[in-house]
């Protein structure tokens, strides 16, 4: 019985030490983003603060599964091919996701504006399938980008469909950062926005994160799997006058509810609640 009792013992302390290091494995992955795609060894070493042997240990393990790659001139690092077929494999096998492209190419149609599907992300808002307005002057389809929840329509809206003590704890953890003028900044401010939202079924952005910008979002929440989305339309703000967000809200409503009906589990608007 000490025998068993010692080797369990032993296996949690390396299982310990193997999480360990898959934490900053997939920390050095997580650094690969649309504003830094390339990285040099000892930057990122510096940016994670951990020695520059560790890191190229670290990076030659995620080289043998193609996660990442090194060019041959620079020696700077850049994601692999393995990165993208996991994406794929996401986006093909997540049936929201999946449901959502002829939805949001009917939406942007009709609409003429910038329509965008996001996931609850590491308390973030991360973009995962969107279609921009054919306007000239339009917003950004964001594909793969992280945005904030306290400033974001699509955050706010996924945010509503939480307890509001999950939401408190998620912004306390990631802080309010005012990015324009328009930002809330404290749990205070931002918690009324938040019943309302879960009460009317959507969100509004009025150039909250983006000077110029302005959007409405409706809050999905995939009851199954314990999951938070948002769909939104996005605009430039001489577009969004008060008359045009409410039109806008009903379509972005209309569209939300049909990805929720082709989705098992998933319920949309003022229904999405955790």
């Amino acid at each position: 019985m000490l025998r068993v009792a010692t080797i369990n013992r032993s296996e949690e302390l390396n299982t310990t030490s193997e999480v360990a290091s898959v934490r900053k494995a997939l920390d050095l992955v997580r650094s690969f983003t649309i504003e830094t795609a390339v990285w040099s060894l000892s930057d990122l070493a510096r940016a994670h603060q951990i020695p520059k042997s560790t890191t190229f240990n670290l990076l030659r393990t995620l080289q043998a599964f193609d996660l990442v790659r090194q060019d041959r001139d620079s020696r700077n690092y850049r994601l692999g091919p393995r990165a993208m077929e996991l994406g794929l494999v996401f986006a093909r096998s997540n049936g929201m996701v999946a449901n959502s492209r002829a939805i949001l190419r009917r939406l942007a149609d009709e609409t003429r504006e910038t329509a965008k599907l996001g996931v609850l992300s590491n308390g973030q808002v991360l973009i995962v399938a969107a279609i921009e307005s054919a306007h000239q002057l339009h917003t950004r389809g964001d594909v793969g980008t992280r945005w904030a929840l306290h400033s974001t329509g699509m955050g706010k809206a996924m945010l509503a469909a939480l307890p509001l003590e999950d939401a408190k704890e998620i912004l306390e953890r990631t802080g309010m950062p005012a990015t324009t003028p328009n930002s809330f900044t404290t749990w205070a401010k931002i918690k009324p926005e938040l019943q309302a939202t879960a009460a009317r079924g959507y969100s509004v952005d009025l150039d909250e994160n983006e000077p110029g910008v302005r959007c409405v979002a409706v809050p999905l929440a995939d009851t199954l799997r314990g999951e938070v989305a948002a769909l939104s339309i996005s605009a430039p703000s001489i577009r969004m006058n008060q008359e045009r967000v409410l039109l806008l809200v009903k379509e972005a409503m209309s569209a939300a509810r049909r990805i929720a009906a082709q989705t098992p589990g998933m319920v949309a608007g003022s229904e999405a609640r955790l």
